[in-house]
C-alpha cells in the first residue's frame, strides 16, 4: 500500500462544488451535469458570439474568446476558487476537461496549433506553489495531442492580481508591458508560434488576453483562440 491509499481513507476527496464525498477528480456526477457549456465561440473585443467562428463586428479583433461556460456558474466559479485559492489541485484536471470538450465542439481545425498558458509571475507562483493556468493547459494539449509551449510567453512584471480590481480601464492598465516573448537561439526578438491556443482560468474584462495577444501577435503568432474556463463579460 502506498502513501496516496492513507490519504485517501482518511482524507476522502470532496466535491469542490457540494461536498459530497467523490472517489476522483474534483466534482461529483450531479454538479459536473450542471455544468452546461456554451455553444459558440466569441468576438474577442465585444464577446458577442461568433456562430461559425465568423467575425462580423470586430473582424480586426486580436484574437476569438472561446470560454466554457459563465463565471456566473456556481459550479465553474467554486472550481475556479478552489485551484486558485485553496490549491485543489485537481480541479485543474475537471476545468480542463470541460475547457477540452466545449472546444472540440467549435467548428475550428486545430491541426498546427501550439498550446500556450497565460503566464504568472514568478513571485505569483513562488506564493500559490503553481501556476493554476498552466495545469489547465497541460490537460487540453494532451487532450487534443497538441504541443504544449509553457515558456513561448513569460510574465517580466509582477502587479496585483487582476481580481482585486474592478475598474476594466485600470485592470488594463495592470498587465500593461507585463508580457514578453523568449528568445531562442539566433534571435535577435523572441518569436511565438504561428498559431496558438491561449489557456487562462478566467476572464472578466479581457485586459489579460488582449496583452497576452499583442504580445504574441508582435512576435509572429498569426491565429489565436483565447480559451477561458468561464467569463463573466
Amino acid at each position: 500500500m502506498d502513501a496516496r491509499f492513507f490519504i485517501d481513507l482518511f482524507f476522502p476527496a470532496e466535491c469542490a462544488a457540494c461536498g459530497t464525498r467523490i472517489t476522483h477528480g474534483a466534482l461529483c456526477e450531479g454538479c459536473r451535469m450542471d455544468v452546461i457549456p456554451h455553444r459558440t465561440a466569441f468576438c474577442g473585443t465585444c464577446a458577442a458570439p461568433l456562430p461559425g467562428m465568423r467575425s462580423i463586428c470586430h473582424p480586426r479583433a486580436l484574437y476569438v474568446l472561446g470560454a466554457a461556460g459563465d463565471y456566473g456558474n456556481p459550479i465553474l466559479r467554486a472550481l475556479i476558487h478552489a485551484l486558485k485559492f485553496e490549491r485543489m489541485k485537481a480541479a485543474a484536471g475537471t476545468l480542463g476537461d470541460i475547457l477540452a470538450h466545449y472546444c472540440a465542439r467549435l467548428p475550428v481545425d486545430l491541426k498546427g496549433f501550439s498550446v500556450v498558458p497565460v503566464p504568472i509571475s514568478k513571485e505569483r507562483r513562488r506564493e500559490r506553489g503553481f501556476n493554476q493556468t498552466e495545469l489547465i493547459a497541460a490537460r487540453v494539449a494532451g487532450f487534443f495531442g497538441l504541443p504544449l509551449e509553457r515558456n513561448a510567453l513569460i510574465r517580466v512584471i509582477h502587479r496585483d492580481p487582476q481580481s482585486d480590481i474592478e475598474d476594466p480601464a485600470a485592470r488594463y492598465r495592470n498587465v500593461q508591458g507585463c508580457y514578453a516573448t523568449v528568445l531562442r537561439p539566433g534571435e535577435r526578438t523572441g518569436r511565438a508560434p504561428g498559431k496558438i491556443l491561449l489557456i487562462d482560468d478566467v476572464t472578466t474584462s479581457g485586459a489579460t488576453f488582449r496583452e497576452a495577444s499583442a504580445t504574441l501577435r508582435a512576435a509572429g503568432t498569426r491565429k489565436i483562440l483565447a480559451l477561458a474556463a468561464a467569463k463573466s463579460m
